[in-house]
């Protein structure tokens, strides 16, 4: 006579009680039907958050084996009601952890940040920017290429702008201010204001 998934859980069990060691072994004989059984049963749920479910089911019940009564419930329905379980205290979770949340779009800058330039904002081959370009300084084109390459160290500026034997703070009060005035000239030319 053929040995049943149970009769086969149920070895496993028993020599676990008997053998702690043998949680490795216990783990891999039943992790693979309890997930597949958890899918089935719930096929909306993350794959992810199922395997964590079982995951986190199959430790608890390898922290305290000897808990299981055999004459309650077959040791599979037993295991897979700890990782139903276990589902869905994490929906819960995630349900309260995003309840009163604010949407990313609704927060999201709408203009670019930092050094980042927009495509539209200045069209560097308009006619009114190229009086501002031609009077730029070497060392200020270089700054403008960095901030139109979206680069965001301040150590590349300090580089470009030749300024790496000043003071830590200084350096960045003159990046800072470069950058600002540059940003300025180039607006008040395309006619954005200060």
């Amino acid at each position: 006579m053929a040995e049943t998934q149970d009769d086969v859980w149920l070895g496993a069990w028993r020599r676990l009680v008997a053998d702690p060691d043998e949680g490795g072994a216990f783990a891999a004989l039943v992790h693979g039907p309890l997930t597949d059984a958890l899918e089935d049963r719930y096929p909306w749920a993350d794959p992810h958050a199922v395997a964590t479910a079982v995951g986190d089911a199959v430790l608890a019940f390898l922290r305290r084996p000897a808990a299981y009564d055999l004459g309650r419930l077959p040791l599979f329905r037993y295991l897979l009601l700890i990782a139903r379980r276990r589902l869905s205290h994490q929906r819960e979770r995630e349900g309260r952890h995003h309840r009163g949340r604010i949407p990313w779009d609704a927060v999201e800058l709408a203009a670019p940040a930092g050094n980042e330039w927009e495509e539209d904002e200045l069209s560097f081959q308009s006619a009114d920017l190229q009086p501002v370009l031609a009077s730029l300084s070497d060392a200020e084109r270089r700054v403008l290429e960095l901030m139109r390459d979206g680069e965001r160290s301040t150590a590349a500026f300090v580089a470009a702008l030749g300024l790496a034997d000043r003071p830590v703070g200084e350096r960045e009060a003159v990046v800072k201010r470069v950058k600002d005035r540059i940003k300025a000239r180039l607006k008040r030319a395309a006619g954005g204001g200060t």
